[in-house]
């Protein structure tokens, strides 16, 4: 019975809202603590995203880009998605266990596993050794006490750049680990502010997406 907007939920506001809803079911509505505005994350952010520190950061790592990182070649960031194909496969259980093995070994995160491989896929797919693409990231991590218990849409997209030439698999895991660490303390950033800190006109900026 559950109807959601995505400008509404994001993964963690869904699991929330199922735990309260279960514990109303449940007759516990009294135990749930005070809920907390998402006024006060709309403000927090927009006082992250207009820092200098951020933009620094930002023109540190895209000042020199000056084309988008195409896959394939296409450009074309502005159609209806009327010729979009989707497709799934549903992989083993088994590959997961090993995905998480071999990060262990690696000491990262199975994400910092996902951003290196995915780089690989642009790389290849865009004929380029040096590649942006966005990354969808959490946007609860440096919200301070009781991001996790507000409800609302937290999730924000940012250019993350992976350079590949001359370098190991296990060399660019390493370096994927460190870039995502360094972005994620930017994560409420906005997307425009990333993006002005480039060369690329606004109107060709292309970001496959993580």
């Amino acid at each position: 019975m559950l109807q959601t907007h995505h400008i509404a939920c994001d993964n963690e506001s869904l699991h929330l809202l199922f735990s309260e809803v279960t514990a109303c079911l449940r007759g516990r509505r009294n135990e749930l603590p005070d809920p907390l505005p998402y006024r006060s994350h709309v403000a927090h952010a927009v006082r992250r995203a207009w820092t200098q520190k951020a933009e620094t950061f930002f023109r540190s790592r895209l000042a020199e880009i000056d084309e988008p990182t195409a896959p394939f070649g296409l450009l074309d960031v502005h159609g209806d998605g009327s010729r979009t194909v989707e497709a799934s496969q549903q992989l083993e259980s088994a590959l997961a266990t090993r995905i998480r093995a071999q990060a262990r070994s690696l000491s990262v995160s199975a994400a910092a596993l996902f951003h290196a491989a995915w780089a690989l896929v642009v790389s290849r797919t865009s004929g380029r050794n040096d590649v942006v693409y966005g990354t969808v990231l959490l946007g609860r991590l440096h919200e301070g006490a009781g991001a996790q218990r507000a409800l609302g849409m937290f999730i924000n997209t940012l250019p993350l750049r992976l350079r590949l030439e001359n370098i190991t698999a296990r060399e660019l895991v390493a370096h994927t680990r460190q870039a995502v660490a360094e972005l994620i303390n930017h994560e409420q950033v906005s997307l425009s502010v990333a993006q002005r800190c480039c060369r690329i006109a606004a109107s060709a900026l292309c970001l496959p997406h993580c």
